[in-house]
């Protein structure tokens, strides 16, 4: 089992990890909202979303017209 000093440190280092994550979250954040997501990295996690969910449907439902994929054998 863990003595308190090596509980006190790992503590710490959580600690430190914890604010790194925070500020690295907000710089991203920042940089979404300058580019145009309005609610940062919440709008960013939900375009994608529907951009997989679109690129699903299509691959499971190609539309008619869509001519067929071509592949290239070397």
């Amino acid at each position: 089992m863990e003595n308190k000093e090596e509980l006190q440190k790992k503590n710490a280092w959580l600690e430190s990890r914890l604010d790194q994550v925070e500020t690295e979250m907000t710089r991203l954040n920042t940089l979404l909202l300058n580019c145009g997501f309005p609610e940062g990295i919440k709008t960013l996690r939900v375009t994608i979303e529907e951009l997989l969910s679109e690129a699903e449907d299509l691959y499971k439902n190609p539309p008619e017209d869509r001519p067929p994929t071509q592949i290239f054998e070397f």
